[in-house]
């Protein structure tokens, strides 16, 4: 049986994939192009009175200590950078790639990134404080971080993938 033909099960199978991928690139282009342009809107005919950071409320922006204003840039990076990943990610499953170098890659990048929020979202608290100081429990919630637990999990996913990949390489070598 020749390796390279497709059988007609698996041509619906990736065709699925084509379309559900498609479709989620379309969503999340609406959600990150629609909505927050919403949000502007809303925001610019109703005044927010406070401005939420972390577990703290501030009334104007000028109030925010830098230190927060770098945290939540910091965390905005990682979630478009992620969102930038799963776009590219989408993108190969709608061309039909599905075991390449790339989206190991992607998988990768998404796992790493994972891992890197819920590091600094356990680092809030430091954050927070007026002294920077360091908890005694912050490795332990670092570790029970939901972000970094997935981020670990995300990543052995793109290390099983790209093992299955270069496995499906060497078969395809062999004759």
């Amino acid at each position: 049986m020749n390796a390279n033909i497709i059988p007609p099960k698996a041509n619906m199978r990736l065709n699925r994939i084509k379309k559900m991928s498609c479709f989620l690139k379309a969503g999340v282009l609406i959600y990150f192009a629609v909505y927050p342009l919403s949000l502007i809107a809303l925001k610019v005919r109703a005044v927010q009175t406070t401005i939420k950071v972390g577990d703290q409320s501030f009334s104007t922006l000028r109030e925010i200590p830098p230190v927060l204003k770098t945290y939540e840039a910091l965390c905005t990076c990682l979630y478009l950078l992620a969102v930038i990943a799963v776009y590219r990610l989408l993108n190969l499953y709608e061309k039909g790639i599905i075991f390449s170098a790339e989206n190991v890659s992607q998988i990768r990048r998404l796992g790493q990134l994972a891992v890197f929020y819920g590091v600094l979202t356990a680092c809030l608290p430091v954050f927070e404080s007026p002294q920077i100081q360091f908890p005694p429990t912050l490795p332990l919630a670092i570790l029970g971080s939901p972000g970094v637990i997935a981020g670990c999990l995300t990543v052995i996913i793109a290390w099983v993938m790209d093992e299955g990949r270069k496995i499906q390489e060497e078969q395809e070598l062999t004759v």
